[in-house]
């Protein structure tokens, strides 16, 4: 089974469906099946609008849950069949098992299916990936457990450090500069 792009509304070029826009273009479809892979570790890290995704007959050791990090908009996925849906299969609509594929249909959202409660009011799940969340500051706050309120303090940071680094800059200057003389 070849990829099909019409069902994406894009341009297929070789073996992926690319979405063309005005300013650029993006991936949304990848056949990679039978391309003698082994490994597919931080491979798809530039590729977080990849909705169709066919990595069947290949040779590809069980993934750690971080190779599909960035991946949230993925709607079908076909892996060799040694191979099991990221998550399982109850962050999928639909898994079907076959003899040469494992075919994940509708990703679900794992901080729903898992029930993720994040340690404070101030922060909100989303979804990084198959089985992969991340707890984010609602707008306002920010810092540790999003327990402070308002913006981070920019130019604070950025005036003291500046401030800072000139200071030991020239202590350094002067204390190190009698024996840079004497070395001459």
């Amino acid at each position: 089974m070849s990829l099909n792009c019409s069902i994406l509304n894009t341009e297929e070029l070789g073996r992926c469906c690319v979405n063309k826009g005005k300013t650029e273009s993006s991936v949304v479809g990848l056949d990679l099946s039978s391309c003698h892979i082994t490994s597919i570790e931080d491979m798809f890290i530039s590729f977080n609008n990849l909705k169709i995704l066919y990595l069947q007959n290949n040779s590809i050791q069980v993934p750690t849950i971080e190779a599909f990090h960035g991946l949230t908009q993925l709607q079908s996925l076909k892996l060799p069949p040694k191979i099991d849906c990221p998550g399982g299969s109850e962050l999928w609509n639909e898994t079907i098992h076959t003899e040469d594929a494992v075919i994940c249909t509708g990703e679900l959202s794992s901080c729903t299916v898992y029930n993720v409660t994040c340690p404070n009011v101030n922060s909100y799940c989303v979804d990084v990936g198959p089985q992969v969340t991340e707890c984010l500051c609602k707008p306002g706050y920010h810092g540790y457990k999003c327990l402070r309120q308002g913006t981070f303090p920019t130019l604070t940071f950025v005036i003291g450090l500046g401030v800072s680094t000139v200071v030991i800059s020239g202590l350094l200057w002067v204390t190190q500069r009698r024996k840079a003389k004497k070395q001459m």
